[in-house]
């Protein structure tokens, strides 16, 4: 017979509580009296920008679109709908690429929760849209098609069973660029502007530049589609351009898929900050993208916190002190068993690199 250990039993129980019950709660007196004296328009504002989840500022532009959004939803009693941009794959630095591991469990629970209370108070409830990008991370970051369809469907399997114990009111579900472009039609729109956007890309503000530059050093699979390691220093530099340029294009110039995202019909929950976005993070206590990050767990006396580490993140916790302990939570492949980290995890002091970004 199997004897559970202290910490193993609460960290089962820790994360049945998480699919179970992320988005089920009551509200509390105060955003009780919100709704009954306020009124339902004030009541899910609240929610959306509260600080409990909101780790950056909101400006009033965005507050001015996410209003009007709500005021429609309101207006026809439909469900707040929100989209969730983010990159169709998992990063090949971590062991548990291609597929979904413990980042994207924990980073569907800490959405959950930040729905949970306008589930609570207003009845048509949420639907939350995981919009997806497929077809660009195979231009600029040399993915496997294979590897990508991988990943939409143990991300798709982690949402299937989430669902099982989620209020009527709310939904989750997947939207990839496929919905809306054939492979064809979206890397011949890909083409057809990267010329355009590579002559202006140096006009970009620096810091801008950087980010792409670096998002595009991150994640290229150097020995991916293609074999790309063998390349010199100035191709390899030529090829991250090329990513970053890639990267502008997806997001800002295809226009059925920017206008999903950003055409103002959707309230963008994202984990980074950003234009006409309220950024979350990815758990309580992480910013990290989970699509680039793996989850552990940190015990931190008894008391057990969700955490997404980006792959030099990880790289700097090989060392420490850590659990691995079975769990059979769930039939996917990096679902298996949990680290859990004995010591609260501090990545301010140098060393620390930008995560990897979105694709």
């Amino acid at each position: 017979m199997k004897v559970e250990s202290p910490l193993s039993e609460s960290v089962a129980q820790h994360l049945r509580t998480r699919i179970e019950q992320s988005a089920r709660r009551p509200l509390s007196p105060q955003e009780q009296a919100v709704l009954d004296t306020e009124g339902p328009k004030a009541f899910i504002l609240k929610q959306l920008l509260s600080k409990k989840f909101r780790k950056w500022s909101v400006d009033a532009d965005t507050q001015q679109n996410i209003t009007r959004t709500v005021d429609a939803a309101l207006k026809e009693q439909k469900p707040i709908e929100l989209v969730h941009p983010m990159g169709g794959y998992k990063i090949w630095r971590l062991p548990s690429s291609p597929e979904v591991d413990w980042a994207e469990f924990f980073g569907i629970s800490h959405i959950l929760q930040y729905l949970s209370g306008i589930a609570a108070g207003y009845a048509p409830g949420v639907h939350m849209q995981f919009f997806m990008y497929t077809f660009l991370p195979q231009r600029h970051d040399n993915i496997s098609a294979e590897d990508i369809e991988r990943y939409v469907s143990s991300f798709q399997a982690l949402l299937d069973a989430f669902s099982e114990h989620l209020p009527s009111n709310v939904k989750l579900s997947i939207v990839r660029d496929a919905a809306f472009y054939s492979r064809e039609e979206y890397f011949g729109l890909l083409d057809e502007r990267y010329e355009m956007m590579a002559m202006g890309f140096n006009d970009f503000p620096q810091k801008q530049r950087d980010t792409f530059l670096t998002w595009a050093r991150q994640n290229i699979q150097w020995k991916g589609v293609e074999d790309w390691t063998q390349l010199t220093h100035e191709q390899k530099e030529e090829k991250i351009l090329r990513g970053a340029v890639y990267e502008v294009v997806g997001i800002y110039t295809v226009e059925k898929t920017a206008e999903f995202i950003m055409g103002g019909q959707r309230i963008v929950v994202f984990v980074s900050p950003g234009t006409n976005t309220i950024g979350i993070g990815s758990t309580k206590s992480s910013r990290a993208k989970f699509w680039i990050g793996t989850g552990v767990l940190e015990d931190r006396e008894g008391a057990l916190y969700d955490v997404v580490l980006t792959p030099s993140q990880w790289e700097r916790t090989a060392d420490l002190s850590r659990t691995v302990l079975e769990v059979n939570l769930l039939p996917l492949r990096n679902l298996g068993s949990i680290q859990v980290v004995h010591q609260r995890l501090d990545f301010s002091q140098p060393g620390e690199s930008t995560p990897a970004a979105t694709g």
